[in-house]
């Protein structure tokens, strides 16, 4: 799961500094203690070909462990037995939706595993992220700073090379502990290959709380959109995770 030029320059220095305490006080979240959540997840995509759109989509809950043995990932027999027999009507009618199929499809061990676990993906994020502006603001009512960054977009070279546009910004919400509350980032490209042109984005928010020495992200809501060939494709997906005692 990530995304102005460099403007307020006087006020550069003491927003730069705002973000290496950020960093400093991420790396002090090391998450070794053992945890319990549940998680849902919640998935669609539609994409749309010769103007026919066709939209899958799902809902899935399971249960999470983490601790010094690693992820434990534990799924109801409901769940699975509901997914087989979708499996069971798509072998006779292939066009037949099997929406919990889909969405366990859509569940990824290492997205569950740094969801419990994430100050070392978002260091990551902003391991090259300039800082465009810094202010007070609020964030769902609580007293925060909200660093508005530039981010650096991750493509391999071969890749990179059929890009004619590509952006990425970040708005970081930190309280006043120091550590953040909201992480949402925006993304944009634009590109040709052999004549042919291809467009896309996507946007992401993350909310955050601290378990223990853990960062953990209680809601992660993506949104994905590209086109190209004369195909069109839209993707969002939810998960939200609840610590249990």
């Amino acid at each position: 799961m990530r995304p102005t030029a460099l403007v307020f320059a006087l006020a550069l220095p003491l927003s730069a500094g705002s973000l290496e305490d950020l960093r400093g006080a991420l790396h002090k979240l090391t998450g070794g203690e053992p945890v319990k959540a549940s998680l849902e997840h919640t998935f669609w995509r539609q994409v749309t070909e010769d103007k026919k759109p066709v939209v899958t989509q799902g809902k899935v809950s399971l249960h999470l462990e983490d601790g010094p043995q690693g992820l434990k990932v534990a799924w109801g027999r409901p769940l699975l037995q509901q997914a087989l027999r979708e499996l069971a009507v798509q072998e006779q009618d292939p066009e037949k939706p099997a929406p919990t199929r889909t969405a366990l499809r859509n569940v990824d061990a290492l997205e569950a595993s740094e969801s419990l676990n994430h100050a070392e993906a978002l260091l990551r994020d902003l391991a090259s992220a300039q800082v465009v502006e810094e202010k007070a603001e609020a964030w769902q009512g609580r007293p925060a700073r909200l660093l508005v960054l530039k981010l650096l977009p991750r493509l391999p070279e071969n890749q990179r090379k059929y890009m004619k546009e590509l952006k990425a910004e970040g708005r970081l919400w930190v309280g006043q502990d120091g550590l953040p509350l909201a992480f949402s980032t925006t993304a944009a490209y634009k590109g040709s290959r052999l004549f042919i042109t291809f467009e896309g984005g996507s946007s992401q928010d993350l909310q955050f709380a601290r378990v223990g020495s853990r960062l953990v992200v209680t809601r992660a809501s993506t949104e994905e959109r590209g086109s190209g060939l004369g195909t069109a494709t839209q993707t969002r997906k939810t998960t939200t995770l609840t610590v249990l005692p």
